[in-house]
């Protein structure tokens, strides 16, 4: 695992430079991995919610596999709510890989058009991770790879990961997508190793 890690951060390391940034805030890694000035303000399951004084950046929330509590949804709500800032979705914020678009829109009707409303205005910038695959065809939501402001590029960070580049998960998400499949039968496999 540390073989693994070492070289998730040196593929980090290489996309900054590449990029010319000296900072990253990325999520997909299920451990915090943040730039400088920010700092952990909480946590969702195996996402990760930080923040400095422009900005709050919130990581693989997953919603549609996880059972949320009412009050961790109005928690993520206020957060999304919250005036005069800049809220950064990092990815996988829906997981449309084991929930479908239709059983997202029937539950979180209310925080799609939350989205999209503060994204007309520049307020949430929506950052697609490997679970977002088709957000915007599937739940109207724009969505960009990457983000940048200033010295800091915010990503979902799949795309640095080892295993992804070789495992033929794309092929694999594009199927699914296109068979119509559900894989919510995996639901219990993913969260016996993500939580």
């Amino acid at each position: 695992m540390k073989a693994y890690y070492s070289l998730y951060f040196h593929n980090i390391q290489k996309f900054l430079k590449r990029k010319n940034k000296t900072f990253a805030v990325l999520g997909h890694l299920h451990t915090p991995h943040r730039g400088e000035n920010f700092k952990i303000i909480g946590s969702f399951h195996d996402g990760h919610v930080y923040e400095n004084e422009n900005i709050v950046a919130i990581s693989d929330v997953h919603l549609g596999i996880y059972d949320y509590s009412k009050e961790e949804i109005e928690n993520l709500k206020a957060l999304l709510n919250r005036p005069k800032i800049k809220i950064i979705l990092l990815g996988d914020f829906f997981d449309l890989f084991y929930s479908t678009p239709k059983k997202l829109k029937e539950n979180y009707s209310d925080i799609i058009e939350l989205i999209k409303k503060k994204e007309k205005t520049g307020d949430i910038i929506y950052i697609r991770g490997n679970y977002d695959k088709n957000i915007t065809k599937n739940l109207g939501i724009p969505s960009v790879r990457e983000y940048i402001e200033s010295s800091t590029i915010f990503f979902h960070g799949h795309t640095c990961d080892p295993l992804y580049t070789l495992f033929p998960f794309n092929i694999f998400q594009y199927l699914r997508a296109k068979l119509g499949y559900s894989l919510y039968w995996l639901r219990p496999l993913y969260l016996k190793f993500h939580s």
